[in-house]
């Protein structure tokens, strides 16, 4: 396991991402060719990689002070299939610093998580996390802690579950990701959901 600590600055090789991965959550990523093949062993090398968001028209959220996902590679299939197949593990997010992209390399600052906290079973997000999951059952959600043992859940694995799922746009994503607590992300989803229940 690559461990990180707050505000450790890391230059390392990064992809750009339409799947926007959370912290404590796992995926998947396929590739092929030169750059794809060069990003995987360089990241093998360094102990992980940088995943940068990008949304449907191309946009990404590469700018200094955008948030960015480290990732450790936890499993790489060079050779099963026609494309590289990656398996991460998100470990931490970071912010990109001004010096930005150099050489295929993305300098990004640690950024300290969201504190933890918990929601109870009965929470609009966790109920409906969980219904969704019951319909459209989802490896990575079902690996995670909707098997809590306890009637309670984690909040931000609760909040970056959504945010995976949810088509949300990438600057109000970015602007969620900035708060420094996880408030201002859970009155957005729960007005998403509610307005969501309503429409049925």
């Amino acid at each position: 396991m690559v461990s990180l600590i707050s505000n450790e600055f890391k230059r390392l090789p990064y992809l750009k991402c339409r799947d926007h991965f959370m912290p404590m959550g796992n995926g998947n990523i396929n590739g092929t060719g030169y750059r794809f093949t060069h990003t995987v062993t360089d990241g093998l090398r360094a102990g992980g990689l940088w995943l940068v968001m990008q949304d449907d028209s191309g946009q990404i959220a590469g700018n200094s002070g955008d948030i960015i996902m480290f990732a450790a590679i936890e499993d790489v299939d060079w050779l099963s299939g026609s494309q590289i197949k990656l398996k991460l593990a998100i470990r931490h997010w970071g912010k990109v610093t001004a010096s930005g992209v150099q050489h295929q390399h993305l300098e990004g600052q640690v950024y300290p998580l969201w504190q933890d906290s918990v929601l109870p079973d009965d929470d609009l997000l966790v109920m409906r996390l969980l219904q969704l999951t019951s319909v459209y059952p989802n490896q990575q959600l079902d690996s995670g802690a909707l098997s809590s043992p306890t009637s309670q859940f984690n909040t931000n694995w609760i909040c970056w579950r959504w945010l995976e799922i949810l088509p949300i746009p990438l600057g109000t994503k970015q602007r969620l990701l900035k708060s420094p607590t996880s408030e201002p992300c859970l009155r957005y989803l729960r007005k998403i959901i509610r307005q969501s229940d309503r429409i049925k």
